[in-house]
């Protein structure tokens, strides 16, 4: 075993075994091919330490108390510590180990880690407890805790057992998880003080009634998917509380609520849940650093019937500035290497949107003073230079996406460009913000990704239209390698630019959910203009 492991090892189960003594045991168990526990007993730590049989192909765990050493799980002598069970299947694949954390000191009094253990997949915290035999005070903490802090459940029992460090998870035998050790409290500092378990049992499991509050919220329930309604009206199971608070808050954050009325929001699903613990931090929490819904649509039931749900949609303010694309026009935005054909470039879409801004024309020293972008009176970005527009008004015209109105030179008066109008049927016809464009003015998105946004909202519309069980609203579920193919881009350019698409907030992740064909998690993104 590697001096570091082998050293890491003893000092975790020295400090959880803090004073043994020769009559206790440590009840080591490996699950078999046969997926029954065999036990193994230890009265020292060494000894426990150096074991490392079948611990590449077993799923190995020790008993959390001590025993007699009599063969049973309920011959128990002392238990020396609390621990909890988080499970990312429940939590989600973000959840981390600074979530355990940041939820314990919230707790009111705040509760100290000792250590927490990356279990492959999840976290195991632990709560070192002064020496006791109180079992029944041990369980009752362990179920409070449990359910203040959404850890699992089925994690309660009195004779709780997790994996030993620095074994394998061998769930899967193709994908073996190391357990390792990642959070670690000396028990020389003076922040380790073990509690007494009596002084978590006054602190914690003392129930203190619920105020039942008058508070309300008014929903259109017609946007909100099946199960989301469901427990909004209903509240949540212990269990599901934590998971289902985050799906909640990224709800009505992608609804634009402020943070104060999902607040007012959750505290009343939290009335019906019976989850009164810390709420206001961990709404903060979610609403701050959680990216996106996580629904478990494959296997809903109410799934058909969601179709028509629009959860989240473009959401314009009356001042903002709308400008009308039609798919004849943005179906261009696709190369075509037929000779003749009509196509449109990243810079060509963004002169001609800014001309959609401006229905009478503008001239080009206009068209360049709408292309720079100034702050305090001083230039912060050219989106093009005078040459590139020149080409680029040039292009647009050459393919009749613009017409030019002659000036007069001698009489000092300029060209001006206008949009050429399009007839086109009003159902393919659609609005995008004119800030998608403002952002390339700018700087921060290039023509080509301001191309590839416009190319996603002519797709998104396309799809809404022809399909009468695509997602609605402004959701939209892309394949990369698609959009990579039909505009003539590697894929892992098509990623760079989604990415700062997401980091400049026209794109934003709604929520994640498993591939019918192979498994692999796929994005529902958000259009955001």
């Amino acid at each position: 075993m590697n001096l570091d492991i082998e050293y890491n090892k003893k000092r975790f189960f020295k400090d959880l075994f803090r004073d043994i003594e020769p009559d206790e045991k440590i009840r080591l168990l490996q699950l078999n091919e046969e997926c029954t526990l065999e036990p193994i007993y230890f009265n020292n730590i060494d000894d426990l330490v150096k074991y490392n049989k079948n611990i590449y192909n077993m799923n190995t765990y020790y008993q959390l108390t001590t025993t007699n050493g009599k063969g049973q799980a309920q011959n128990r002598k002392y238990a020396y510590c609390i621990a909890l069970d988080f499970d990312k299947k429940q939590l989600g694949e973000e959840f981390n180990h600074k979530d355990i954390i940041n939820s314990c000191n919230a707790l009111k009094p705040k509760l100290f880690i000792h250590s927490i253990v990356d279990s492959g997949n999840g976290y195991h915290a632990y709560i070192m407890i002064n020496k006791t035999d109180k079992f029944d005070l041990v369980e009752k903490v362990t179920k409070e805790l449990t359910a203040r802090l959404s850890a699992d459940k089925n994690a309660c029992k009195s004779t709780q057992i997790l994996r030993v460090p620095y074994t394998y998870n061998v769930k899967d035998l193709e994908n073996l998880k190391l357990v390792k050790i990642i959070s670690y409290a000396n028990r020389n500092n003076d922040k380790f003080r073990a509690y007494d378990i009596e002084y978590l049992h006054n602190k914690y499991c003392e129930k203190k009634a619920v105020k039942d509050t008058k508070i309300k919220f008014e929903l259109n329930n017609n946007n909100i998917p099946n199960c989301l309604k469901n427990i909004l009206e209903n509240g949540s199971e212990e269990g599901n509380r934590y998971f289902d608070l985050q799906n909640i808050v990224v709800l009505f954050r992608g609804k634009n609520k402020t943070l104060s009325e999902i607040k007012l929001i959750c505290k009343e699903w939290a009335i019906k849940s019976d989850y009164n613990d810390n709420i206001d931090c961990k709404i903060e929490n979610i609403y701050n650093n959680k990216n996106h819904l996580e629904l478990n649509c494959k296997n809903c039931t109410l799934k058909d019937s969601c179709f028509n749900v629009i959860v989240s949609d473009f959401e314009y303010s009356v001042d903002e500035k709308i400008i009308t694309f039609s798919e004849t026009m943005t179906g261009k935005l696709k190369p075509n290497t037929r000779k003749g054909a009509k196509t449109m470039g990243g810079n060509e879409i963004l002169v001609y949107s800014i001309l959609l801004n401006h229905n009478d024309g503008l001239t080009k020293e206009e068209l360049l003073k709408e292309l720079t972008y100034t702050k305090k009176k001083k230039v912060v970005n050219v989106a093009l230079s005078e040459k590139t527009l020149r080409d680029t008004l040039k292009n647009l015209a050459d393919n009749g996406f613009i017409e030019v109105v002659k000036g007069n030179k001698k009489l000092g008066i300029s060209n001006i460009y206008k949009i050429k109008s399009i007839r086109s049927k009003a159902e393919l016809t659609y609005n995008i913000s004119f800030s998608a464009t403002y952002e390339c003015v700018k700087g921060n998105i290039s023509t080509e990704e301001l191309k590839l946004y416009n190319y996603m909202r002519f797709l998104h519309h396309k799809t809404q239209r022809e399909n009468s069980k695509a997602l609605k609203g402004n959701l939209f579920q892309m394949n990369q390698s698609e959009i990579a193919k039909a505009l003539d881009v590697t894929q892992g350019r098509i990623s760079q630019m989604i990415d700062n698409l997401l980091d400049e907030k026209l794109l934003s992740i709604w929520y994640r959910e498993p591939s019918k064909n192979n498994g692999f998690e796929y994005y529902i993104y958000r259009l955001n203009y």
